[in-house]
């Protein structure tokens, strides 16, 4: 009888972990949809009507989405709570972010570079540089999520085994 107990509480622990990192995955995407909705808005308005460059669009979207999505992926996703540590926690963040804007950067700058001399609209061109911004985080989300899960997640104390 100890034996199906056992795999009774093991079964119950599966299911807790499991429904645990799928709410954590669907909360880390939630926060990542309002840090796009942030960034991607800025970009639009300022590569579209405001005419500024690809790199200060960049920086300045890159900003609007950064703040939103440390603070929701860090309460609201992983469950932090407390001050932050500059090493443990924010300079890590911030090297993880940083280079997402890097590659933000070199592919919006780089498309932008390719649709010079051509015939392209400036809307066609705002549409196609701003869905490369876009694009470089959708294609970053997954990598960005178990970096984040590695940097946000609470160590774990090691087991206590029952005496024997």
């Amino acid at each position: 009888m100890p034996e199906v107990a056992e795999r009774a509480e093991r079964l119950s622990r599966l299911r807790r972990a499991r429904g645990g990192a799928a709410r954590k995955i669907v909360r880390y995407g939630t926060g990542s949809v309002v840090a796009t909705v942030c960034s991607q808005a800025t970009f639009l308005v300022l590569y579209g009507p405001a005419g500024a460059s690809t790199t200060l669009s960049s920086i300045l979207a890159w900003w609007a989405g950064a703040i939103p999505n440390y603070w929701i992926n860090r309460s609201w996703a992983w469950g932090r709570r407390g001050r932050p540590s500059l090493r443990g926690e924010l300079l890590p963040y911030a090297g993880i972010v940083l280079g997402t804007l890097v590659l933000a950067i070199l592919a919006t700058s780089g498309v932008a570079h390719l649709l010079n001399g051509t015939s392209v609209s400036h809307s066609t061109r705002t549409f196609l540089v701003s869905g490369t911004y876009f694009m470089v985080y959708v294609v970053m989300f997954a990598f960005r999520y178990v970096l984040f899960d590695r940097l946000f997640s609470t160590p774990k104390s090691p087991a206590v085994l029952p005496p024997t």
